[in-house]
């Protein structure tokens, strides 16, 4: 092996230490990497990664379960605190991704040089981090980039790092490290390097067929490497073997992807030839002429361009998987309305764009834009080619280059247009005055993304081969025949993606993005110009001039300053004409065969575009943990779900859509289709306008109502219009929607403008692809299904069956004659056909037209019908409460629980409110005595349904607002006035909210549960963090003394303090002082997340925080944007809120993917709109059983059990600051004469006592700011019962005394000290009884010592008498031995020194005396500290306060937030409801 790679070696090897040299390069030579190449160790094995996946492809049981390991650990990404790229990132203000997208641009602008520099600097600088982000892809990229260098490649360099990658950065070569090497030394006819390489591969125990499906290898070049393996052969050489495996390899990959290839061709038409026997009302099998369906269309922009992309499907030129592609492709192009010339030709693409009555006018500004941005791109080059010093323009430059001018220019004019016509509709709100034009942030922001959006297209169009198309289409096959629900088989084929993953994207830092946002639209607002008239200020005479299309301008709205873009008058006035608003992205349409399976997280869906399994708005945190449960295995599930609901083939319904069709063409409001024209008379202003305040208000109202409805009147018709063009474009062809989910796993399907979870209007022209024999009981079940629809779900189901026989004459009248002419020329009189008075008029008139061909047929039985058949849940989030809760009365009220007819919860609620509303009109309330009477059910629904999942009483007035408008009285008129419908909204709200804790007891403690745990979970920090956050307030506290002590000290010794002298007491005003500051910042801040695993494995992480704003300078203004990197504090209050309604929808989510795999492991064709299952009539009953099957099996696990053990499992090392009343007890000493000074002298404290004490004083100032910051507020008083303590005769006083008189002392050495969790007020009486007792002791102590220090001092007086006394002069001397002693003894008196000596044995025998009762009353027992946690508004707090006050507590109540583990209280008590019960239940779903 050696000797071969030296041989093959010495042509490149021979200049490398020269070239080395000579480009001052830090990779070194070529030598260690020979010696390393022999010693490689194996990479990872993707032959045995084949003989899993072909063991698992033969293997056909499957006893992998569909929910989460009972003992799997939840997935936990480490504190923020100590997140090496949080750091990294408040460091440099950039994250490594960001970072090493800037080094990929380098690489793409032929800056290797830097490229190079800046990965291993970025190594030596932040190892650990890098060593997180990156991975083998990103080192690909710099091998790939190194050897697409211009003017030459730089192989000698690629070898080098190709050594240095597992020696150096421990990152092992995979099949796209081997791709990419022998692909570059193949093209440059090193066939013997090229052949070590592959022999390396082999040994590295990676496969060719690996290697043949890297996205590094074109189909040309794997040509190539089969005719170099072909020469290999025929020239009987050494390495026949190697040639031999690899045409092996190449010949099976091609064979498979012509097997599939042929497959895909044929799959539109096995649809249409398998319906073609069917003789049904809704398939003819024969394909309609589109010029016979031809739609009016309105001549927006948005639907011209839908049109053009939707050509490819009207040619029949192309089939199966290449028309896919084709679609794919050009929906790209007609996303940002680019033009299929672009390529062709450098002039007026928007030409043939047809924008209508712009196309003219921004035809002009196309050329003047493309010449600045070329100036400006040429600028780039030369500032960073140079080392300019414009370090902005070098940074943004890398990534603005990588885009041709036309294409920048085409989609800032119409993504400029688009904004602005848009914000024409929507730029009033609640929280921004009424202005014109369109935020600065808001185009910027929009506008960038478009640019970076379709740069990352360009790229992945570059990443496929045809061997990677075979084995997608293979995959999606497994998919297709139901073997990838097979988890062996899914984990297999997911491990053998991720051994060719290409796993990198660019990443544009929020500067670079707003700096070429602003720079666009600053270009723009300069050659933009449009025509003005004006007329001359003294002749009159109109002329014309040319002015800016666009303005900047600014707004100031509460404090706050905003930049704003506003469009000139002459294109307000366009955009009413030709609204570019309906611009839609045709970017994700239908796809003409099954997606791709998804499986991994960001593999799947369409063919030609890497999306994530998730939709998630710059949630890096959510992304994280969605990674990791990928690399670990856990969404398996969860994929196959996805997978399933994308795998359903849809089809037009060609009869309904005659009748849209012929509706569209007519200009007709009808049934979801708005009018092409708005015939609303506007609302006349009443003549006591300006008198009668009460009218004009009105008039206000009505005026901004009817000019609302104006507005929306065009951009609903022009919906429409996309819907329908749509549909046409498909009407051939069969369809397949695939899905992502949302970050709480809720499925959608990826198409946005045309599905089956749209409106009444899509669902009614979609038809299943497949049909299937109804079957007696699916002709029972269509019955039902039309009764449902028309509005009649609540009647048993003896009762529909029996409304749609009696009306059958009806239902064929409307399948017959579906519109008659009379009403399209709006002349009709009579009943409007049965169809158009359901609820639902489109899809009742698909079932109409099902209905009607199969009674007319020879045996309805044997009758096809492809029509999807639905049922739906009754409240679906209260039935999972009611299920987590096993609540009898809940379970009955939503179905659960079997019953002879459906129960109907919003029915039950509204007559409650109708209770309450009726008491109060009695007691002449207003808004009851306006409202009794007039409420329906369809006025309390919404709000009933969405309480569950956390609506607030604001929302839920909005919602009743909306519907009382829709009331109306006989003569058309509103019923309520528009002026009292806030008013009466928030009343009904309010009433509802009490119906339903009425009802749904139960329900109401989960929920109530589920919002405190979320609260102490979004307030709390980990333990580590909170010490952080000590230390840095200690510390700096102490530094700041220290300096305060040195600048004294200085001054009073009148000299200078040195600056180094202040960096060593101030270190954190030292370099990078900012940086740490804003590091340790991160401390202060809650930062924990709710986050929870659901029964399938998803972990669910909320996404609500209080994002860090950034202030950037742009050519335009500074302007505002919201940093996703930079980490934020939590929305406390979001957290709360949302929590309840989130994990519901998790659970809702759940038992659809469980749903949906078991109907397609049972061969059902399903379709789901969250808590609505769809599938052929015929196999209701099948699906219907899975359905209470899976429900059961979902609920059978101890959702809630799972969830408290997760929670302390997962915040464990968390604590949270909590607001307490500490009971202070103080009972007052019985001694009247205090001891002295010196004996009641506190003692000093040691200095970790100190620490403590100050440690305990910090915690207690930051858990108050915490809870500021958090915005909860502690409204207890400071201290509770000690209103009555000044007066000393008050009856509580006298209470108290007597209490403390009746006390008696206990045994402090057998105390048990009674835990206040158990009995808070036998606690607080023991407090009371042990302070009493170290009183007594104390007193008793300070007795004795007084004793003794006033025999001491009378002893000391003593003493102090006998002192002799000093002498005096000789005369008083002589005087004083004259005369009589009047004592009459003759004492002794001391010397000086005899008094000092016997003062001192005194004092001695006092401290020893002193130290011996001490001692002797000696009591190790400390006061106790109770803690009262109950809020003020517990029965409890208020039964201790009235003690505290009547004196029968002899303490007082204190405020102290404390720093305490964090704990969850205990779940609510389940009911009795038997789970079994659900699959007896019929209307369960129905």
């Amino acid at each position: 092996m050696s000797q071969l790679l030296l041989k093959a070696l010495r042509p490149i090897s021979r200049s490398l230490s020269s070239r080395a040299i000579a480009r001052g390069s830090h990779i070194g030579s070529a030598v260690p990497l020979v010696r390393s190449l022999q010693h490689r160790q194996p990479a990872f094995s993707t032959r045995r990664l084949y003989q899993q996946v072909a063991q698992a492809d033969s293997s056909s049981g499957d006893d992998y379960s569909l929910f989460a390991p009972a003992d799997t650990a939840p997935i936990a990404i480490g504190d923020l605190q100590d997140d090496r790229s949080t750091k990294h990132y408040m460091q440099t203000g950039k994250s490594l991704a960001e970072q090493l997208s800037l080094m990929q641009a380098c690489m793409v602008n032929g800056d290797i040089d830097r490229a190079q520099r800046m990965l291993v600097g970025l190594y030596k600088l932040y190892p650990e981090a890098m060593r997180d982000v990156a991975d083998v892809s990103m080192h690909n990229e710099i091998l790939a980039g190194l050897l697409s260098a211009k003017p030459r490649s730089l192989t000698t360099e690629a070898l080098l790092w190709y050594d240095q990658m597992e020696r150096n950065y421990s990152i092992k070569p995979n099949a796209n490290t081997y791709a990419i090497l022998i692909r570059e030394f193949l093209r440059k006819d090193l066939r013997n390097v090229g052949t070590v390489l592959m022999q390396e591969m082999i040994r590295s125990e990676i496969t060719f067929d690996s290697m043949l499906h890297s996205s590094y290898l074109s189909d040309e070049d794997i040509d190539m490497i089969k005719t170099v393996a072909q020469e290999l052969m025929s020239e009987n050489s050494e390495n026949r073997d190697i040639a031999t495996d690899l045409i092996r390899a190449v010949n099976a990959a091609n064979g498979t992807a012509d097997d599939v290839n042929a497959q895909y061709r044929n799959t539109a038409n096995a649809g249409s030839e398998a319906d073609s026997s069917v003789s049904d009302a809704t398939s003819t099998g024969e394909q309609i002429s589109h010029d016979s369906i031809a739609l009016k269309s309105s001549g927006v922009s948005g639907i011209v361009h839908l049109q053009t992309t939707l050509k490819s499907l009207y040619t029949n030129e192309l089939e199966g998987y290449n028309l896919q592609m084709r679609l794919e492709r050009d929906t790209y192009d007609s996303e940002i309305a680019r033009c299929k010339q672009m390529n062709e030709s450098r002039g007026d693409p928007l030409l043939s764009s047809n924008i209508g009555a712009l196309k003219g006018l921004t035809a002009k500004w196309l050329p003047r834009l493309e010449a600045l941005i070329e100036e400006e791109q040429a600028r780039c080059k030369q500032a960073y080619e140079t080392a300019s010093i414009d370090r902005a323009r070098i940074s943004y430059g890398r990534f603005f280059t990588q885009l041709d001018p036309p294409k920048i220019a085409i989609i800032t004019i119409l993504e400029t247009l688009r904004m602005n016509a848009m914000e024409q509709k929507t730029h009033s709100s609640e929280n921004m005055p009424k202005f014109v034009g369109v935020k600065t942030i808001t185009l910027v922001s929009n506008l960038s993304t478009a640019i970076h959006n379709e740069i990352r297209f360009q790229n992945i169009k570059q990443r496929t081969n045809r061997h990677i198309l075979a084995r997608n289409m293979s995959v999606a096959k497994l998919a297709s025949s139901g073997k990838l629900f097979n988890m062996a088989i899914r984990r297999a084929k997911s491990l053998e993606l991720k051994a060719n993953e290409r796993d990198w994207l660019d990443t544009w830092d929020v500067s670079t993005k707003t700096r070429i946002g602003s720079l666009l639209v600053s270009m723009l607002i300069e050659v933009a110009r449009v025509t003005e008239k004006v007329p001359d200020p003294v002749s009159g005479v109109i002329s014309e001039r040319m002015a800016p299309a666009f303005s900047h301008d600014y707004l100031i709205h509460r404090g706050r300053k905003y930049g704003i873009i506003v469009p000139h008058s002459t294109l307000r006035e366009m955009f009413k004409e030709d609204s570019i608003a309906g611009t839609v992205s045709a970017r994700s349409l239908p796809m003409l065969i099954p997606p791709r399976p998804w499986l991994t997280y960001n593999s799947g869906g369409y063919l030609s575009q890497d999306d994530l399994c998730m939709r998630m708005k710059e949630s890096n945190e959510q992304l994280r943990y969605l990674k990791k449960a990928s690399e670990e295995n856990r969404l398996h599930t969860l994929l196959a779900g996805l997978d399933s609901l994308g795998l359903t083939r849809w089809a037009i319904n060609r009869r309904v859509f005659e009748v849209v069709r012929k509706v569209w063409n007519s200009g007709v409001g009808l049934a979801e289709i708005p009018p092409s024209t708005y015939n609303v008379p506007e609302p006349v202003k009443p003549d006591n306008y300006e008198t009668d305040q009460k009218a004009k208000t009105k008039y206000i109202y009505e005026m901004r109502e009817w000019q609302n409805g104006s507005s929306n009147q065009h951009s609903r018709r022009c919906d429409c219009n996309y819907k329908v063009e749509i549909a046409q474009a498909f009407v051939n062809h069969s369809m397949y929607f695939p899905h992502n989910m949302d970050f709480r796993g809720r499925a959608y399907p990826i198409p946005p403008h045309f599905n089956h979870l749209g409106n009444d209007l899509c669902r009614g022209l979609l038809l299943f692809d497949e049909g299937r024999p109804l079957t007696e009981r699916g002709l029972f079940w269509l019955k039902i299904h039309l009764a449902n629809l028309y509005g009649n779900d609540k009647l048993s189901h003896e009762d529909r069956i029996k409304f749609i026989d009696d009306s059958l004459d009806r239902i064929m009248e409307s399948a017959d004659n579906p519109i008659p002419d009379s009403i399209l020329q709006e002349k009709h009189e009579g009943p409007m056909p049965w169809w158009l008075e359901s609820s639902s008029p489109w899809q009742t008139l698909a079932a109409c037209i099902e209905y009607t061909a199969a009674m007319r047929s020879p045996n309805p039985a044997e009758y096809v019908s492809r029509l999807h058949v639905h049922q739906d849940g009754t409240c679906n989030g209260l039935q999972h409460y009611a299920a987590m809760g096993r609540d009898c009365k809940g379970a009955f009220e939503v179905n659960l629980a079997p019953s002879e007819k459906p129960q109907d919860v919003y029915q039950g609620i509204l007559n409650v409110v109708d209770r309450l509303i009726n008491e109060d009109a009695d007691k002449g309330v207003k808004a009851a005595v306006v409202l009794k009477g007039k409420l329906t059910r369809k006025i309390v629904k919404q709000t009933v349904m969405t309480n569950v999942y956390g609506v607030t009483l604001i929302g839920a007035r909005e919602q009743i607002s909306a519907r009382l408008r829709e009331v109306k009285a006989e003569d058309g008129s509103h019923e309520f006035d528009l002026v009292d419908v806030s008013s009466l909204s928030l009343y009904v709200a309010k009433k509802i909210f009490d119906s339903l804790g009425e009802m749904f007891t139960q329900a109401q403690e989960i929920q109530n549960w589920l919002n405190e745990s979320a609260s102490r979970i979004a307030r709390s920090m980990p333990a580590q963090a909170l010490a952080a956050w000590k230390r840095m307030i200690i510390d700096s506290k102490t530094s700041q003394q220290k300096l305060r002590d040195a600048i004294k000290d200085a001054k009073n010794n009148e000299r200078d303090l040195d600056s180094e002298k202040v960096m060593e007491l101030r270190p954190d005003l030292g370099p990078g002082a900012m940086r740490r500051r804003r590091l340790n910042t991160l401390a202060t801040k809650p930062m924990t997340t709710v986050a929870w695993t659901t029964p399938l494995g998803l972990t669910v992480v909320q996404p609500y925080r209080k994002y860090t704003m950034r202030n950037i300078n742009t050519a335009l203004q500074q302007i505002t944007v919201r940093d996703a990197n930079m980490p934020s504090p939590v929305n406390s209050q979001k957290q709360k809120t949302a929590f309840p309604p989130n994990f519901v929808h998790s659970l809702d989510a759940s038992h659809m993917i469980l749903s949906a795999i078991e109907c397609k492991r049972a061969g059902l064709t399903f379709a789901s709109v969250h808590d609505s299952y769809w599938t052929h009539a015929c196999d209701i009953d099948k699906m219907n059983d899975i359905l209470r099957d899976q429900f059961v099996k979902l609920h059978e696990r101890p959702i809630m059990d799972d969830l408290k053990a997760e929670f302390e499992e997962r915040y464990s090392n968390h604590m949270m600051p909590t607001p307490q009343q500490e009971y202070v007890v103080k009972i007052p000493s019985s001694i009247e004469s205090p001891p002295s000074k010196k004996s009641a002298k506190t003692p000093k404290l040691s200095k970790e006592e100190q620490r403590l004490q100050q440690e305990n004083l910090v915690e207690e100032e930051i858990g108050q700011q915490h809870l500021v910051i958090c915005g909860e507020t502690d409204t207890t008083a400071d201290e509770g019962g000690s209103e009555d303590s000044a007066n000393s005769g008050s009856p509580a006083n006298r209470t108290r005394a007597e209490s403390l008189a009746k006390t008696e002392e206990v045994d402090l050495s057998s105390v048990e000290l009674i835990d206040p969790k158990k009995d808070i007020v036998a606690a607080l009486q023991q407090a009371d009884q042990i302070e009493f007792t170290l009183t007594a002791i104390k007193d008793r102590m300070a007795r004795e010592i007084q004793s003794l220090e006033s025999e001491s001092s009378a002893r000391i007086k003593e003493i102090r008498s006998k002192i002799r006394p000093p002498r005096k002069s000789t005369k008083v001397i002589v005087k004083a031995k004259s005369e009589p002693s009047t004592s009459g003894s003759t004492e002794t008196k001391l010397t000086v020194k005899e008094y000092q000596q016997q003062i001192a044995d005194i004092k001695a025998q006092l401290k020893k005396d002193r130290a011996d009762i001490e001692s002797k009353y000696s009591v190790s027992f400390a006061s106790p500290s109770v803690f009262v946690s109950q809020p003020p508004s517990s029965e409890i707090y208020k039964t201790i306060d009235a003690m505290i006050k009547d004196g029968r507590l002899q303490g007082r109540l204190v405020k102290r937030i404390r720093w305490i583990p964090i704990e969850f209280e205990p779940l609510p008590k389940h009911g009795e409801f038997d789970l079994n019960e659900v699959r007896q239940s019929p209307y369960f779903f129905s």
